[in-house]
């Protein structure tokens, strides 16, 4: 049995679209981060980062119990406990490609080129004033604004 400690976001989303997908038997925990259940102690022996999802596999490969997070990570994991949606193993290579190439924090928006040489305003994290403070430029961003 999977103890799926789940939050309804998008990366426990794509966990759930896969135990659905192949009918695994499953349990939901509910976490909720936004009371902060994620921070508990009893979480965080499950998944010290205090990020859902995760899972408790009491069934796992070999048949000891085992714990996994990060969406990617589990997705890996139940791809091979289940054989399914990996492809052959010439191809997996795609797999992990959509499994680890999702853009993760804010460099990757940063990263992309402007379509138009018409000015852009935008807003951008500066190294002096952090990332979540905005200020506005008309060039693109770079790492050493």
């Amino acid at each position: 049995m999977i103890r799926f400690y789940f939050h309804p976001t998008p990366n426990p989303a794509k966990v759930a679209l896969f135990l659905e997908e192949t009918g695994l038997p499953y349990e939901v925990v509910p976490v909720d981060t936004g009371k902060g259940q994620q921070h508990t102690p009893e979480f965080r022996a499950i998944n010290p980062n205090g990020k859902v999802p995760a899972i408790v596999d009491t069934d796992g490969l070999g048949g000891a119990q085992v714990t996994v997070f990060d969406s990617s990570a589990i997705l890996l994991y139940l791809g091979v406990k289940t054989g399914r949606f990996m492809g052959p193993p010439s191809r997996r290579a795609n797999c992990f490609r959509g499994c680890f190439s999702s853009p993760r924090g804010w460099v990757p928006i940063l990263a992309r080129p402007y379509t138009s040489s018409a000015p852009l305003r935008r807003s951008c994290p500066t190294p002096s004033t952090g990332i979540g403070a905005k200020q506005s430029v008309t060039t693109p961003c770079s790492t050493s604004d």
